[in-house]
């Protein structure tokens, strides 16, 4: 008993610390500097790179930073951060009785994990606005791949819903491809564009590869592990261990980032159905001016600067470029030499500006 009430002692403080650099040390995820292409003059091809946080705290971040863990006050509402573990429980059981994958479960290694984001309210605010463009995407393609909805909280966990992420390991986008596996899942890369940035393309492949790894592992929960880690490290440790597969039995052979990857997932599915009992508001604005279902893709014929091609349309560069994060240069020139073709979404609400114009022709 003692030996284990050390061990959850010992995950409780790694899970916090692990939160506390998110929350306190690092800059959020629209101000870290991982590095975009992002052009300034419209008649180089190649775009000038320029650090993210130029980008995307300029339609994300206001001037307040998110809370810090020692704040415990949210607009004069009280977050809850010492919450009572029989509810916490009880809470878990309810949601897990309505889940597709069974795995939300109760310990105290989750219990920590989701005090550790409660305390961050702005960040979960964020998350929630970029949600509503991100999670109908989501939710559709899971629904065709017959996989559990839930699933689509993976992508808070990979990318903070951020499309153009990339890891110190050079994964890329929403899903955190690596080159390889992307390459395996038809995301294509060039000096042109990178699929892996293509939030609805980079979704296809994630249900794909998610219904690879069930096909092959049958438990959820090292279907996880094994899209943190690799299927790889998850066969290893099922080898050494007579194919036992219980995660939490064989949490300690894992890697610390993926032993706090599930306590993760459980968290957020908690947190993103509970919010509003912690006092977390919904207000936040979001730099998507239109819904996933208001957009529509149409080929390009020609040869289109963007910066041009949305001025054209009476539409803001930036917003054109949010909505095709996939695009690394300024000039799209599609050749009948190529079987690739490229295509922009678009709001549709544009769509007779185009025909206005004679721009394009709407692929229906």
């Amino acid at each position: 008993m003692a030996t284990i009430t050390v061990k959850n002692i010992m995950f409780f403080m790694l899970i916090l610390k692990s939160f506390i650099l998110q929350s306190v040390s690092k800059q959020p995820f629209w101000e870290q500097k991982n590095i975009i292409n992002f052009h300034k003059n419209i008649s180089n091809n190649k775009l000038d790179n320029i650090y993210i946080e130029k980008l995307w705290k300029k339609m994300f971040v206001g001037k307040k930073r998110f809370l810090s863990v020692k704040k415990l006050f949210h607009k004069k509402n009280i977050i809850i951060t010492n919450i009572d573990g029989d509810n916490l429980r009880l809470k878990l059981t309810l949601l897990n009785q309505k889940s597709q994958i069974k795995i939300l479960k109760y310990n105290s290694i989750v219990h920590a994990a989701i005090e550790s984001y409660l305390r961050m309210a702005k960040y979960i605010e964020r998350i929630i606005s970029l949600s509503d463009f991100y999670f109908p995407m989501f939710e559709e393609k899971l629904e065709k791949h017959r996989l559990p909805k839930e699933l689509k909280y993976l992508a808070i966990i990979e990318s903070n819903l951020n499309p153009i992420i990339t890891s110190k390991a050079g994964a890329q986008g929403i899903w955190q491809f690596m080159p390889e596996t992307g390459k395996i899942y038809d995301l294509n890369m060039n000096h042109i564009y990178d699929e892996r940035n293509d939030p609805v393309k980079s979704t296809e492949a994630a249900c794909r590869y998610l219904k690879f790894l069930y096909k092959k592992i049958e438990n959820w929960e090292l279907v996880l592990a094994a899209y943190n880690a690799g299927p790889g490290t998850v066969y290893k440790i099922l080898q050494r261990h007579k194919n036992k597969k219980d995660f939490w039995y064989l949490w300690e052979f894992f890697p610390k980032e993926t032993q706090n990857y599930i306590p993760k997932f459980i968290a957020i599915n908690y947190v993103m159905n509970y919010y509003k009992e912690h006092h977390i508001s919904t207000y936040h604005s979001s730099p998507y001016k239109y819904k996933y279902k208001e957009t529509i893709l149409i080929p390009i014929k020609e040869k289109i600067s963007l910066k041009f091609f949305a001025y054209s349309l009476n539409i803001s560069y930036q917003d054109l470029m949010i909505l095709n994060p996939q695009y690394l240069v300024d000039i799209i020139t599609p050749t009948n030499t190529t079987k690739k073709k490229f295509f922009l979404r678009l709001p549709k609400n544009k769509i007779f500006l185009l025909k206005r114009k004679d721009l394009m022709n709407l692929r229906k």
